[in-house]
């Protein structure tokens, strides 16, 4: 599947190609071909659409939350990449996973791991990228809105 710009994705493969030349380590992203590449920025955007951005769409029925009345924030591009280049390892990583779903050890014979206390928010499940969450969080709708 390509991309479309506001239909599949928030940004374009040649946004992410800019955005991966100038980011240290950046190897795994830049060996990727680029079929690899889209589905990754696909799949990143499709995550990240799924938060409640504030401000509102510019038409009422369009697939993703932007574009919105205001700009398209860098913040938002970035956290794209993030997430992508995230999806590469952490997704197929056995302790992430472990740790997504509480679990806070594991015992196989004489060996253990232990992954500490810390619980993932409902936000941090949402994205692998801590720095792709971090980007958003400003971008997020905070609270409820209640029927006056």
């Amino acid at each position: 599947m390509a991309i479309e710009l506001y239909k599949n994705s928030f940004i374009t493969l040649e946004d992410a190609q800019n955005y991966f030349d100038e980011r240290y380590d950046s190897e795994e992203w830049l060996n990727l071909d680029e079929k690899n590449q889209e589905k990754l920025l696909i799949t990143a955007s499709k995550k990240i659409n799924s938060f409640d951005f504030i401000g509102s769409p510019l038409e009422e029925n369009q697939p993703m939350a932007f574009p919105r009345n205001f700009d398209m924030p860098q913040d938002i591009k970035d956290a794209v990449c993030e997430e992508a280049i995230c999806l590469i390892n952490k997704s197929q990583n056995v302790h992430y996973k472990n740790q997504q779903d509480n679990i806070t050890s594991i015992s196989l014979g004489a060996g253990s791991v232990s992954y500490g206390t810390s619980s993932f928010s409902e936000e941090s499940k949402q994205l692998i990228s801590s720095t792709a969450l971090y980007l958003i969080k400003k971008w997020i709708k905070k609270g409820y809105n209640t029927p006056s």
